[in-house]
């Protein structure tokens, strides 16, 4: 890397958003934006102790807006909660949530300022589905109580994990929560046809949310695991198998895609350990 970088904005002490050439980076470092204005040029490299990021090219113009329109703190705090998630997961995360997760965390805080309060309905099975992203978000919101002194209430956690998990798999997070959504929905009629009163947080519905996750991508992908107990399973498990196939055609319906028995059998042994 070269020695050259123009700041465009300091954002906090810690960090700074600058161009290089006709990059932007955001650049994380003790002390890096102490005391700097826009214009300055940092040529210390040593003090870009932490990581630099590099804003996608595609995502350079809407990274312009969000400097303008968004407060530098809460800028800064969400390039810290980004680039702990990036540390943390040891990948980088798709360009796109710098621009994202700056908008969640800004429009949060102004809801919070209102005294508008958002429910999340999905916190427990966002807390199975992505258990990295939501351990990420919590230590993300506690970093925006210290930084901002603005305490989110406890459903930002799972909004945040939504964000840091699109970012991941580079899916919008309108795709993420649909899919949740349908999980969600998926257990809640399991829960209705078994007409039990399940506790939500128990083992057994944590590893069923869990199976749920990975069994939709098989499906979306189009690659079914080999099921060698599906016999047996048809055999010696007639009811769960009917409850299953119930559920496989409204998983079909909800993705359009055909579910594979293999998929059946496998959501029948889950039935059964709920029963």
């Amino acid at each position: 890397m070269g020695k050259l970088y123009e700041i465009l904005k300091p954002l906090s002490n810690n960090v700074v958003v600058a161009e290089k050439g006709d990059d932007i980076y955001v650049l994380l470092g003790k002390g890096i934006g102490f005391g700097k204005k826009k214009g300055d040029v940092i040529t210390e490299e040593k003090k870009i102790e932490e990581r630099y990021i590099k804003i996608d090219p595609l995502e350079k113009n809407n990274y312009r807006k969000v400097l303008q329109d968004i407060k530098e703190e809460v800028l800064a705090v969400s390039e810290e909660i980004i680039a702990m998630a990036e540390s943390v997961l040891g990948e980088s995360l798709n360009s796109h949530i710098h621009v994202g997760l700056a908008d969640h965390i800004d429009f949060a805080i102004k809801r919070v300022n209102e005294g508008i309060e958002i429910v999340n309905p999905f916190m427990y099975e966002i807390q199975v589905m992505y258990p990295k992203e939501y351990q990420i978000a919590q230590r993300g919101l506690s970093l925006i109580k210290e930084r901002l002194n603005v305490e989110l209430p406890e459903s930002e956690i799972g909004f945040i994990a939504l964000h840091i998990h699109s970012a991941r798999v580079n899916q919008d997070v309108s795709e993420s929560l649909k899919r949740t959504r349908l999980i969600k929905d998926i257990t809640d009629k399991i829960r209705e046809l078994l007409h039990v009163d399940m506790d939500k947080k128990s083992m057994e519905m944590s590893r069923l949310i869990s199976h749920l996750r990975y069994s939709i991508d098989r499906i979306e992908a189009g690659k079914p695991l080999e099921n060698v107990l599906l016999p047996s399973v048809k055999r010696q498990l007639k009811r769960e198998f009917k409850i299953a196939q119930r559920i496989c055609e409204y998983i079909s319906e909800k993705l359009g895609k055909e579910v594979p028995e293999e998929e059946v059998g496998y959501l029948a042994l889950h039935i059964r350990r709920l029963i």
